[in-house]
């Protein structure tokens, strides 16, 4: 179980949306094996299942340009359950289940339209919960133009979370709210400026987007 994770500040330089290719990549079930029907009715977010911690995380469908490493069974290399921080730790992959269809930075234009990419496209044409990464206090949650329907969390110490492109929020989600760590805070969706059901994960320190799958790969030293 997750307790008290954090992050950074997002970046002035933030794009206004991101967009999935239409590559086809693998259903859920396929890679990560039978999933349970997706919920329905008031109660799906008191009775979500809490988040689960991926021990891997893997490529979607063909290989983007801007995914890092692949390794002979699709699995993203560099990928760790968590990402260390200042003020503690995250969850790297904050969905049920899902799969890398693209990674953060330059994004060549067979993969997105030659353009920088703010984080990572967590891909799941079946969608599914979408978790706070840690705990922390809620920012933001609805409508932002291209993001689609956003949650912005604060860790504190200069640490932020987003999650872009939800089809639905947490109805008990507002501006001031406390969130735990694992706690469901939406459904993947493709509101915004996207072309295929995903989530976009930002991870922002210090006011300066990072990489999350390549930032905080490795527990702080304890002296």
């Amino acid at each position: 179980m997750l307790r008290n994770f954090a992050l950074g500040v997002l970046g002035a330089s933030a794009l206004a949306g991101c967009a999935v290719t239409n590559t086809p990549y693998p259903r859920a079930d396929e890679v990560y094996g039978a999933q349970p029907p997706a919920p329905t009715g008031p109660s799906i977010y008191t009775t979500a299942p809490r988040a689960a911690l991926h021990s891997e995380l893997f490529a979607c469908g063909n290989w983007g340009s801007n995914l890092g490493e692949i390794g002979t069974r699709g699995e993203t290399t560099f990928y760790t359950p968590y990402i260390y921080t200042p003020a503690g730790a995250l969850l790297r992959n904050p969905t049920q289940v899902a799969c890398l269809s693209s990674g953060f930075g330059w994004r060549g234009s067979a993969t997105g339209g030659g353009r920088l990419h703010n984080g990572l496209d967590l891909a799941n044409r079946e969608g599914g919960f979408i978790y706070a990464a840690g705990e922390g206090r809620i920012t933001e949650a609805g409508p932002r133009g291209g993001y689609g329907n956003v949650v912005e969390i604060d860790h504190g110490h200069d640490v932020r979370t987003l999650y872009a492109h939800l089809d639905d929020i947490n109805p008990r989600l507002r501006r001031g709210a406390r969130v735990e760590a694992g706690e469901p805070i939406g459904r993947m969706g493709m509101t915004g400026n996207a072309t295929g059901v995903h989530l976009h994960y930002e991870v922002i320190v210090d006011g300066l987007l990072v990489d999350p799958l390549q930032y905080g790969r490795e527990a702080p030293a304890i002296f």
